[in-house]
């Protein structure tokens, strides 16, 4: 039962860590900041 409550905090845990920054703000998944799109990675990809 612990190992289950551990798994679930690792993964709530990591999907709050995957928005993007940009000029020091967060943003959300999907976000469309001129060329750039926010990725679930965290990562910013060209349009």
């Amino acid at each position: 039962m612990r190992v289950l409550v551990l798994l679930a905090g690792l993964f709530f845990a990591s999907a709050t860590l995957a928005d993007c920054v940009y000029n020091g703000r967060s943003y959300p998944t999907g976000t469309v900041i001129g060329p750039l799109v926010c990725q679930p990675d965290g990562t910013w990809k060209q349009r």
